[in-house]
């Protein structure tokens, strides 16, 4: 059984998009593979940036069967929902999900490919010129999103892409199956920075400007982020060490 959805202005490609399943494992330039697979796709001369979920466990392959909408499919409602707003992401085409009589076997989430100059993970590393006005751009992005009380739960390094234009920057949110939606208060929205592994001086851009912005003290908030983002990345540190000490020991 085949459940998708397709976005009106590419229906014309219906054919061909609810082809790539079949075409995925053999076609298209590997992206990234981990837990999840992302392909970059050629159909109708559009490239798609297509991502190929991971096999549910079996409790989970019933529960995205009956009971919750599984990850390709918030992705894609998501992603329309971030585009009525104006909030950038590469434009959603499809989801396709797949279920048998054990519940959902695979599911895809495709999406028009962005091209960009960095992810946020990079900007740690290689301290672009411009560091302190994207950061302040990447501050406003993240402030709208709070302004339409959504709360992206995986705002983390690799997950907004940036690419510079003449006056400015465009900020891409991706991997989109986690978000909350709810009034979110200044505390809780300067706490939605704590995942992103930035830099001390980085922090401090940040929260002064969401400070600025959501009326708060500066000082206050940088502190906070600080602290924040410390103590996750101290658990990341650990969390770290102790799968390479397992790994050790087999």
């Amino acid at each position: 059984m085949r459940k998708f959805a397709i976005n009106p202005k590419y229906q014309y490609l219906a054919e061909e998009i609810l082809a790539i399943p079949e075409r995925f494992e053999r076609e298209g330039m590997l992206l990234y593979k981990g837990r999840n697979q992302v392909k970059m796709m050629e159909i109708g001369g559009l490239k798609l940036n297509v991502k190929s979920f991971k096999r549910p466990h079996v409790i989970n392959r019933i529960v995205y069967a009956y009971f919750r909408k599984t990850k390709a499919e918030r992705s894609f409602r998501y992603a329309n929902l971030l585009q009525q707003y104006g909030i950038g992401t590469p434009e959603p085409v499809a989801y396709i999900v797949y279920r048998d009589w054990c519940g959902v076997s695979r599911s895809y989430y495709i999406s028009l490919q962005v091209e960009y100059d960095y992810e946020f993970r990079d900007l740690k590393v290689k301290r672009p010129n411009d560091l302190e006005p994207m950061l302040v751009a990447f501050t406003r992005f993240t402030y709208q999103l709070h302004e339409h009380g959504i709360y992206f739960v995986d705002h983390s390094p690799g997950n907004t892409l940036i690419k510079r234009k003449a006056e400015g920057y465009d900020f891409y949110l991706v991997d989109l199956n986690r978000m909350k939606f709810m009034t979110i208060t200044p505390e809780l929205g300067l706490r939605n920075f704590y995942r992103l592994d930035a830099s001390d001086d980085m922090i401090e851009i940040i929260a002064r400007e969401y400070a600025r912005l959501r009326g708060g003290d500066a000082g206050q908030m940088t502190e906070m982020l600080k602290n924040w983002t410390h103590e996750h990345n101290a658990r990341v540190a650990e969390r770290k060490r102790r799968k390479a000490k397992k790994k050790c020991m087999f």
